[in-house]
């Protein structure tokens, strides 16, 4: 499917309505009233902590303005990644950011504020009329365990500006100044290496060009290794003298404190994910036979392992893909599959790629007082297209059920539940479609993405969540030195029990140690991996259970926002991350498509041997 060369060419009904966002008035309207709640908020923010009464008006107030903030940075961002030159989305933003800046400055810093009447506030969280606000307020009132003088926060936030930031050291050398050799393929054709063309040449048919790619890809950050690893050990010391000096237990206790995510979680995490060793090399061996089979070549799972064994070629419009998933959603009720022929009808997503236009999909954020909750894609036409709408859909269901049955307080859901509700919606789709599918394979190549997702999402993100725990501690009992060598053993280490023949020691193989941007964004990728397999215990419930269940999860799971912690919403579900019994259904999904796969290769390639 082509690229538009710009947005006007794009057809309105595959355009997002975001003007619906602004209510019938200008951009100019909302940010003067922004200003105006906000100047208000000033006037009171010492003496709304005179009285509940003042403190409950201020809070009231602040909503207000939370509520025009959403809007103006939604039209703003959202009209910005439709056209990331658009001069008139970039002066907008502009305007806010300056506006914002000046306010900020004179409202000053609240949490010292609620910190200097936190006896008043003790008093007052049990009164009836601040129930909807007791989790904020004793939430904050705990952080105060770890929080410094105020001279020191004060002294810390100024300092933080000139502090360099090495995650943006990280990420200009490596997405602007690392620089690829041209890779030569099996014709001595030379071809351009970048993150883009690399992806592509993993599924090239080229066997020599997916051997040098994996390998001059490799050496380009081989050179910056002892950088790289200085900077991932600083970063880690930073956080982990930080820990300490606000007297957290260590970094992870401190990194997992707003989740009330114990080491023991972490652990149990670990050692299930590892459990799965066995089912990972029976996968791989069935890969390799199906792969030679096919390909009629010696398989190399560091070079081949992304090439896909069939090419299915279907071909999705935005028509389709929509009825597609809409029929695949019907099992979650009435409400569910009407918001969604809503968010069509209403235009709650932008489908279509454009030059200039963002990458990737989303659906939007700080969506209470949104009516649509706004979903961008780059759609290609491709299954994965499809399985991104219904993915991102499940983001935007979960925002439409947790802003109607909450206040903006506890409407917006945790991180920590944030990818539950989208796979959960690619398993219903890939349910749908595998039941619709008459071709072997085309549910063989189904259940190949199913098994692909879950090693990506689930085992991957597990390794290098154990592994950033492990460097951590090390960290914190000061045992590594910042240099390449070592980090490569730890992160070796680290991983050796996910296999069950780890391949030897190769110092250059363990380069992901240092190179993965999520490794600088705080310790959160295990969030990714539970996300999946609470999805995958939901589908299993659906299969067992069926309305009854899919009720509930509207009820208790998408409607929960963030009334509770994220571990009892959970619990509310049957869930419990300490149990074996979690993990055993959690890996049911995960263990039938792996077993319908195997059943579908061993029929597929039985056959075609046969025609010989």
């Amino acid at each position: 499917m082509k690229q538009y060369p710009s947005y006007d060419k794009v057809n309105d009904e595959y355009k997002w309505d975001l003007e619906s966002i602004l209510e019938g008035q200008s951009f100019e309207y909302w940010l003067e009233k922004y200003v105006a709640v906000f100047k208000q908020l000033i006037e009171i923010k010492d003496s709304k902590y005179e009285s509940i009464e003042s403190f409950i008006a201020g809070l009231k107030l602040n909503e207000q303005m939370e509520i025009v903030a959403n809007k103006l940075h939604n039209y703003i961002s959202n009209k910005t990644n439709i056209n990331l030159t658009d001069p008139q989305a970039q002066e907008m933003a502009l305007k806010f950011d300056s506006a914002n800046e000046e306010l900020n400055k004179e409202y000053g810093s609240e949490i010292n504020r609620f910190f200097k009447n936190a006896d008043k506030l003790k008093n007052w969280v049990n009164d009836g009329r601040l129930s909807s606000y007791r989790k904020m307020i004793n939430d904050t009132l705990d952080s105060f365990n770890h929080k410094l003088s105020n001279d020191v926060e004060e002294y810390l936030n100024e300092v933080a500006f000139g502090e360099p930031n090495l995650e943006d050291v990280f990420n200009i050398l490596t997405d602007a100044e690392l620089r690829y050799d041209d890779v030569l393929d099996s014709k001595n054709k030379k071809h351009k290496l970048d993150p883009i063309s690399y992806s592509k040449m993993l599924k090239s048919d080229d066997a020599l060009l997916r051997k040098n790619a994996v390998l001059q890809y490799r050496k380009s950050k081989l050179q910056h290794k002892e950088s790289l690893a200085n900077m991932l050990v600083q970063t880690f010391k930073n956080i982990s003298v930080n820990a300490k000096v606000r007297k957290y237990k260590d970094s992870i206790n401190m990194l997992t404190y707003e989740d009330k995510v114990s080491d023991e979680i972490l652990l149990k995490l670990f050692e299930n994910i590892a459990s799965l060793k066995n089912d990972i090399a029976k996968y791989w061996k069935h890969y390799k036979k199906y792969y030679e089979a096919h390909f009629k070549e010696k398989f190399r799972i560091l070079y081949d392992s992304n090439r896909d064994i069939f090419k299915v070629k279907n071909k999705y419009s935005v028509e389709e893909a929509k009825d597609i998933v809409y029929n695949a959603l019907l099992p979650f009720g009435t409400e569910y599959s009407d918001t969604i022929k809503q968010a069509y009808k209403e235009k709650w997503v932008d489908f279509m790629s454009v030059k200039n236009k963002l990458s990737g999909a989303y659906s939007i954020g700080n969506t209470y007082g949104i009516n649509k909750k706004y979903i961008l894609m780059n759609f290609d036409g491709e299954l994965n297209s499809v399985e991104t709408l219904a993915h991102e859909l499940g983001h935007s269901m979960h925002s439409y059920f947790s802003d109607k049955n909450n206040d903006i307080t506890n409407a917006s859901y945790p991180i920590f539940l944030a990818e539950i509700a989208s796979i959960f919606n690619e398993s219903m789709l890939y349910d749908y479609l595998i039941e619709k599918s008459s071709s072997k394979i085309e549910k063989f190549t189904i259940y190949s993405h199913i098994i692909s997702g879950f090693f990506g999402t689930t085992v991957t993100q597990a390794k290098w969540a154990n592994y950033e725990y492990d460097l951590y501690k090390k960290v914190d009992a000061n045992e590594v030195a910042p240099n390449y060598e070592e980090v490569a053993k730890i992160y070796y280490e680290s991983l050796k029990k996910y296999y069950k023949k780890p391949r030897k020691y190769k110092k250059e193989e363990q380069i992901a140690a240092v190179t993965i941007p999520h490794f600088y964004m705080g310790f959160y990728v295990y969030k990714y991996a539970i996300g999946q397999l609470v999805a995958n215990y939901f589908y299993n419930q659906y299969k067992l259970k069926g309305k009854e269940f899919l009720d509930k999860y509207i009820n208790n799971f998408l409607s929960a926002g963030n009334r509770d912690y994220p571990l009892n919403t959970l619990k509310s579900m049957g869930v419990d991350l300490t149990s074996d019994e979690f993990y055993k259904q959690g890996f049911a999904h995960f263990h039938k498509c792996l077993d319908e796969w195997i059943k579908l290769g061993d029929e597929i390639f039985a056959k075609a041997k046969s025609k010989k």
